[in-house]
């Protein structure tokens, strides 16, 4: 639910240090840090273009972020029930594991017409 017409979208990252990391090994490493946040920061810059001050777009790295691990929405990717990136939508967790920029700016617009 939007409050006063504006969406909230969090992604949450949780990305392995290296190729090679001990957390999920290099076969199932997902995308590394750097392509998630540049893909964060397209999806920012998307939704501020559509949308003028009618969303809020926050990328948390869990790695950084040691109280974020603890939410129900951390666990899901500590725990590895969801890939990386999770992208949550005015409390809903709508992807995970990538950022679809066109994709989410629609569903976006959709709310914030509704």
């Amino acid at each position: 639910m939007t409050v006063n017409n504006l969406v909230k979208i969090r992604i949450l990252d949780l990305p392995c240090v290296n190729t090679g990391c001990s957390c999920c090994g290099p076969s199932t490493c997902g995308p590394d840090f750097f392509s998630v946040k540049i893909k964060a920061d397209e999806l920012k810059s998307a939704l501020d273009e559509a949308y003028p001050e009618r969303t809020a777009t926050e990328y948390v790295n869990l790695l950084s972020a040691a109280q974020e691990k603890e939410t129900e929405f951390g666990q899901l990717l500590v725990t590895k029930k969801q890939p990386s990136p999770l992208v949550i939508i005015d409390g809903e967790a709508k992807y995970a594991g990538s950022i679809q920029v066109k994709r989410i700016v629609k569903d976006v617009g959709n709310i914030l017409n509704s």
